[in-house]
C-alpha cells in the first residue's frame, strides 16, 4: 500500500528565513530591547524624561498609561530620549503603524530619516526636533485612547504587524526590480545585431532607417522607447513591468500600470504594453477582466513567455517591438 503522503513536495520556508534573520538585525534597533537598553543606561536621567513628557504628551493619556505599569516613553517620543538615541524614532514610527514610504516620502518627515537610518541628528535638524515629537506624540495619543489593555506585548505585537507589512513590501519592491532588470536584459538581447550603446539603463542604436532609437529604464513609465526625428522626438512605446508573482493581488498592480499609463499618455506615448509575471493573457475570461483594469493598455503580455523567443507570444512580442522600431528583434 502506498505512503499516502508520499507525492507531497516538501516546501521550503525561504522567506520566513529571510524575514527572520531581518528581524534580529532590526531587534536591537528599532524595538522595544532597544528602548529598554537606552532606559537602562548609566547617562539616563529619568527626571529630564518626565518634565519633557509633561511638555509634550497628555497628562490623562500618561496616567492611563501608568495604570497598567508602563511609562510615558513607551509610547510619546521626547527630545531627550531620541538625542540618546536617534534610532528610536523608527521605534515610535513602527508602533504607530506607519510604514517608511507613509512616513518618509509622502509627508514633511523625509529630513528626519537619517534619525532612523544612521542614529544622528545632524545640526540643521536640532530646531525642528520639538515640533516632530509634538506631531508624532498627538499620533501616539490617538493610538493610547483606542487600545485596552495595554502592555509591553501589545506594543511588540503592534510593530510587528507593521515590520511585516513593511518586508513584504520591499520584496514586492525586490520582485519588481528583478522583473524590470530581466526585461531590460531581454532587449539587449533582442537589439544585439545592430550593435546597440549601452550606458546604465539605457540603450541606444540605429534602426533599419538609420534613425536614432532610444530606450530607457526609469520610472513611469518602466521602460520607454524614443525615435529621434529631424524636428522632433517620436514617442514610440511606454510598458509597465509589475514583476509580483501573488495573484490575488494582480488587479490591483494593473490599476497601479493604468495610473502611469496615464502619465505616459500625457507625455505624448500611444502604445501602452503591460507586462505582467501573472498569466492574465491565456484565459479570454482574465484577460477581458485585465482590459476593464487599465483600458489604456494596448497589449499585455506574459514575462516569463516573452523572455522565450521560441513561444508564440515571444515572437509576437519581438514582431510588434520590432515593426515599432523599425528593427528586427533577434530571439
Amino acid at each position: 500500500m502506498p505512503n499516502p503522503s508520499s507525492d507531497f513536495p516538501v516546501l521550503r520556508p525561504d522567506l520566513q528565513v529571510s524575514l527572520y534573520s531581518r528581524l534580529q538585525a532590526l531587534r536591537e534597533r528599532y524595538l522595544i530591547e532597544s528602548l529598554r537598553k537606552t532606559v537602562e543606561s548609566e547617562d539616563f536621567d529619568l527626571k529630564v524624561v518626565d518634565r519633557e513628557l509633561a511638555k509634550y504628551a497628555d497628562a490623562k493619556n500618561l496616567k492611563r498609561i501608568a495604570s497598567f505599569g508602563l511609562r510615558g516613553e513607551v509610547f510619546f517620543p521626547v527630545l531627550y530620549v531620541l538625542g540618546l538615541n536617534p534610532f528610536l524614532l523608527g521605534y515610535y514610527r513602527l508602533l504607530l503603524g506607519f510604514s517608511r514610504k507613509a512616513f518618509y516620502e509622502q509627508g514633511p518627515f523625509k529630513r528626519f530619516d537619517s534619525l532612523e537610518d544612521q542614529g544622528r541628528v545632524n545640526d540643521a535638524l536640532q530646531p525642528h526636533l520639538p515640533a516632530l515629537c509634538v506631531s508624532v506624540s498627538k499620533s501616539a495619543s490617538m493610538l493610547v485612547e483606542w487600545i485596552n489593555p495595554i502592555s509591553i506585548g501589545i506594543v511588540n505585537e503592534l510593530q510587528m504587524l507593521t515590520l511585516g507589512t513593511q518586508f513584504r513590501g520591499s520584496k514586492n519592491v525586490r520582485l519588481g526590480q528583478e522583473a524590470i532588470d530581466q526585461f531590460f536584459n531581454l532587449l539587449t538581447v533582442m537589439l544585439e545585431p545592430y550593435r546597440p550603446t549601452i550606458k546604465g539603463r539605457k540603450i541606444t542604436l540605429k534602426n533599419d532607417s538609420k534613425l536614432l532609437c532610444e530606450v530607457r529604464c526609469a520610472s513611469d513609465p518602466d521602460v520607454s522607447i524614443t525615435q529621434q526625428l529631424k524636428s522632433q522626438t517620436r514617442k514610440l512605446v511606454a510598458i509597465e513591468i509589475k514583476g509580483g508573482t501573488d495573484v490575488s493581488n494582480v488587479w490591483n498592480r494593473l490599476g497601479e500600470a493604468e495610473k502611469s499609463h496615464g502619465t505616459a499618455r500625457h507625455q505624448g506615448f500611444n502604445e501602452l504594453w503591460t507586462v505582467l509575471r501573472v498569466d492574465v493573457v491565456t484565459d479570454p475570461n482574465t484577460l477581458k477582466k485585465a482590459h476593464e483594469k487599465s483600458p489604456s493598455t494596448t497589449h499585455f503580455f506574459y514575462l516569463d513567455r516573452i523572455l522565450d523567443g521560441t513561444t508564440d507570444e515571444g515572437k509576437t512580442f519581438r514582431q510588434l517591438l520590432g515593426s515599432i522600431m523599425g528593427a528586427t528583434m533577434a530571439s
